[in-house]
Parts: structure tokens; sequence; C-alpha cells
């Protein structure tokens, strides 16, 4: 606007000097008699007029330009400011169910459900720093939940160090999958528990250390701040084919959402830790992706807080996945199958052995609608199983935004 008002004045300035002027040029070009003092003086009274004028034009319009400065500065004040909603993002995901499944009883059932609802919200107030909220409805608990809320301190550009707190899945399995289903290693492991996380990530490298609180007790280990874990993991590509890799460790395994809840009673009063291992790996080549992923506890429960055939559980999960992702009808269709396994999990109500496919098609941006087959076989009866066979199959719409 400036720029504006000076040239606009500029102009008016030159328009002026020439009507200034013009006269004297005009008549000196008439006649080349010389003005007498009274022409001259008449002259000089013109010239200092229109001087005069002009001095008025300037300073009418440095005031006009000076209005309509203070104007648009005060109209940009008064707008509401989008910077911080320029730093917020907001997502989530519905997920609507149809299943139809058999029991190892025999039982058959099908169900539609709405399975899941996920709201979440980050933000990223400044380059130092990141937050992250979750809220969480499943099928089969009536309230909304606070899944997740983590703050991060750290900026890869200048530092690898960053430091993460909050409530979240600490780094032990992986829950990749193509699956409709998470792969039982992720089952077995997930722990979501309130925690301090110090870590390090540089050239592919991670590394990551952290302390928390569990939900389970040691018998006269009161209530405090004595569980930990870690995690290393390095990610890298050669020859066209990506790879991660990951292991980790944590101090009570038994603090695992599924373990604890086998636990019951006895999580406030436990011998003693158990800790536990996680491995990890993915292989990625143009659309094709190869995924596994090994849990266990590094020794025995007590046969009397988690028990296996009539001595102390020692629990562990795997899982083996292979999905391909192609272009049909210019739609993302993406195949999958998986075999997965478990040993000495029988009270965490996991099957011994499951095996099945899965099929997604990507029917708009942000819908997708996945078929999937799981056969599970339970285990053998000398074990305290059944020994028999059920099956799920799920027809699932996935939303996400």
């Amino acid at each position: 606007m400036n720029s504006l008002v000076l040239k606009s004045t500029r102009n008016m300035v030159v328009a002026s000097v020439l009507l200034t002027f013009l006269p004297l040029g005009v008549q000196a070009g008439a006649t080349d008699a010389s003005p007498s003092p009274k022409q001259l003086l008449k002259l000089i009274q013109q010239q200092q007029q229109q001087l005069q004028d002009l001095k008025n034009m300037l300073a009418k319009t440095q005031t006009r330009s000076e209005q309509a400065i203070a104007a648009a500065e005060d109209a940009k004040s008064n707008e509401p400011s989008k910077s911080i909603l320029d730093k917020i993002q907001i997502g989530g995901a519905i997920e609507i169910e149809a299943t139809n499944a058999s029991t190892f009883a025999g039982a058959d059932s099908s169900d539609l459900t709405l399975a899941k609802v996920e709201l979440f919200f980050d933000a990223q107030p400044t380059d130092w720093v990141s937050t992250h909220v979750q809220a969480l409805f499943e099928d089969g608990n009536d309230n909304i939940t606070l899944d997740e809320a983590w703050a991060t301190i750290g900026n890869d550009k200048v530092s690898p160090f960053f430091v993460q707190a909050g409530q979240y899945a600490v780094p032990l399995a992986s829950d990749e999958t193509a699956m409709v289903t998470d792969p039982m290693s992720w089952l077995l492991a997930e722990t979501k528990e309130a925690n301090v996380l110090l870590g390090v990530s540089a050239d592919g490298f991670m590394s990551q250390g952290y302390i928390y609180n569990g939900d389970t007790r040691r018998v006269g280990g009161g209530d405090k701040i004595d569980q930990f874990g870690l995690f290393a993991g390095y990610e890298g590509e050669s020859t066209g084919t990506g790879y991660k890799l990951g292991v980790g460790y944590i101090s009570n395994i038994g603090d695992s959402d599924a373990i604890t809840t086998a636990l019951g009673g006895n999580s406030g009063a436990l011998s003693g830790y158990v800790g536990g291992l996680g491995l990890q790996g993915t292989l990625s080549h143009g659309a094709f992706n190869l995924i596994g992923g090994y849990v266990t506890a590094t020794e025995a429960f007590n046969s009397g807080q988690l028990a296996f055939n009539g001595q102390g559980a020692e629990p562990e999960a795997w899982n083996l996945e292979a999905n391909y992702t192609a272009k049909i009808v210019d739609r993302d269709v993406t195949f999958a199958v998986t075999y997965q396994g478990t040993d000495e999990a029988l009270a965490l109500g996991q099957p011994e052995k499951r095996f099945g496919g899965a099929i997604s098609l990507a029917i708009v941006d942000g819908a997708t609608i996945g078929a999937e087959y799981l056969h599970d076989e339970d285990y053998g009866t000398g074990d305290g199983g059944t020994g028999e066979d059920n099956h799920t199959a799920t027809l699932q719409l996935a939303i996400e935004f």
C-alpha cells in the first residue's frame, strides 16, 4: 500500500510541476520581448499559489495514506490468530465390523458392531515440542477412554536426543500388520503405562530407555517406580529392499495388558517380576512386505499366579506375515496371509496356532473395506485345552480422517 501511495504522489508532483512551468514556456515561445515588472509579479504570485495548492494536496494525500495504513493494521490485529490452528492436526478412525465366528466348544455366533472409534489431536507448538492426545471407544466398553497422551521434547534437525513422557505402549513389540486383527505377539506384549523415555536417533539407529510404575506389585515392594525397559533398532535400505530390525526388553512383562488381566487379584502380590523380550523385523521390496515378531517371558511365573499345565507359565507368542499391494481398477488392493502361534499362553485366552488371510480394498480416499478369515487351533487336552478348532470371519469398513 505504501508503494502505491508514493507512486500516486510522484505522478501528481510531476503533473503539477508541468502545469506550473508550462505558462512560462508558452509565453517564452510566443514572444521575444521581456515581461514587464507587473507581469513578472503576477507570474510569481500564480506560481506561489500553485505551490501552495500542491502542498495542500500532498498533505491531504499523506493524511489519507496514513489513515488507510492504520485501518489496515487495525483490521489485521482484529483477525483471529491462525498460528495455533495451523499447528494442530485432528484425525481419527471409525471401524464397523460384521463377524461370524465359532468357539472351541462348537458354538456359532454372528454380530454387527461399532468395533472402534479413535480421535486424536496432534500439536507442535514449537520446533522442539510436539504432543499427541488420543481418545478411544471399543466394542465391549461403553466408556470413552483416554487411550494415549504424550509430549516429546526434541528437534532431530539439531540434536539426535529426545525425551518423551506420557501414557502409551512402551516399545517392546510391533503392531504392524495388513490383517484386520492385531498379531498375537502384539496382544501378548502391549503394555500401556505412564512412563518417561529418553531416546537417541541418528542415521537409522534408534536407542531408547524408559522407566515407569506399573499396575502390578511385588510382595513388600510398595507402590513405586521400579520397572524399566530398553529398546534398540535399526532401519535402512539396500539395493531397493528396505528393512527394520528391533529388539526390546522390559523388566516386568506382567504389566502387559493381557497378562495383568490374567493375573487378576494376584497382580498386586507377585512373588517377583518376570522380564520380557521382544524381537521384530520387516523386509520391504516394492509392493511386497514380510513382517515378523516374537515376544517371550524370560522365565516362568509362579504357578499359583499364572500357570500352564500345572506349572508356572512362561508365555510366548510369534507371528509371520506376508502382504502385497497391487493396483486393480485404479484402486489399491492388499493381499495378506499370516501364520502365528503361542506357547504356554492358554491362561491368556490365546490359541496355540493361528493361520489366515485378508484382503482389503481402498474404495475411496479414506475408506477401506477389509475381509479376513482366521482359523485357530486350541491347546491339546493334555495341556488343559480342548484340542478343537474354531474360525472367525470378519468384514470391516474402516474410515480414516
